[in-house]
């Protein structure tokens, strides 16, 4: 996990420039007991902070730390709204601490008054809990979430077909071609805003293109060997952009990505 030297080395040379800051990366934010420290000393530096949790954290002391820390907006990853879909997708998970720590940090944030943290409840559509929508839109007003966001599925391998493919064409990133392979449903252009948006900084400062590259297999620089604006302009960078722009397909990570 990143240290905290390091997080704030990059929020000091960067600060001035960095608008959005999402402190999240293939991993449960909360299990770093340095995290709201973290989310505290950006907030100080007038950069909007976010994050993705699994709300099993959200205890009494870590909302109320939570809502000190200054955090503007906090996404609650929840995929079924019974326990048995739920723990199809979120193996070892339990709905019960999600509905438990995501009610005491609304209750606690209505006692402030806050706007804050904005509280999105993100759900990923998949064949195996779309049947549960109608029941989710209601939960989500019951529980008095600020937003409900439907998330499309990215499946690994999709050609041959998955059981997380959902059935309505609408929450589905993918459909089923002619030749009975399934396909992309939105066609892969030479284009990402993503390239000219932000970057990823992983737990030892490597640098990569977007969170799509999970392995960190494309590393553009690190930090602190480099600062992040030369990074930002360096030839791997522009050689990538360039690739992209070209012919994406070339890109192992850009394939299964419609932006």
């Amino acid at each position: 996990m990143i240290q905290e030297e390091l997080f704030k080395k990059i929020i000091d040379d960067n600060g001035q420039y960095l608008t959005y800051l999402h402190l999240y990366f293939q991993g449960e934010p909360y299990l770093h007991p340095k995290f709201l420290d973290f989310v505290s000393y950006a907030s100080q530096r007038k950069v909007f902070t976010a994050t993705s949790t699994n709300a099993h954290f959200l205890t009494e002391e870590i909302v109320d730390k939570t809502l000190d820390s200054g955090l503007k907006q906090l996404i609650v990853s929840m995929d079924g709204i019974t326990q048995e879909i739920y723990q199809e997708y979120r193996i070892g998970g339990k709905l019960s601490k999600v509905h438990a720590g995501l009610s005491l940090l609304i209750h606690k944030r209505t006692e402030r008054k806050s706007l804050y943290p904005r509280i999105i409840l993100q759900f990923l559509v998949t064949g195996k809990n779309e049947h549960q929508l109608d029941g989710l839109k209601d939960w989500a007003k019951m529980m008095k979430v600020d937003e409900l966001q439907l998330k499309t599925a990215q499946i690994y391998d999709f050609e041959n077909g998955s059981e997380l493919i959902p059935k309505n064409i609408k929450y589905s990133r993918y459909i089923l071609g002619k030749n009975g392979k399934w396909e992309l449903k939105k066609e892969i252009e030479n284009k990402c805003w993503r390239m000219w948006q932000g970057s990823v900084i992983t737990w030892d400062g490597r640098v990569v293109p977007c969170c799509f590259d999970k392995d960190a297999q494309h590393v553009m620089g690190q930090i602190p060997v480099e600062k992040l604006k030369n990074i930002w302009k360096n030839t791997s960078y522009q050689s990538f952009r360039n690739q992209l722009l070209s012919d994406r397909t070339q890109i192992e990570i850009c394939k299964n990505c419609t932006e």
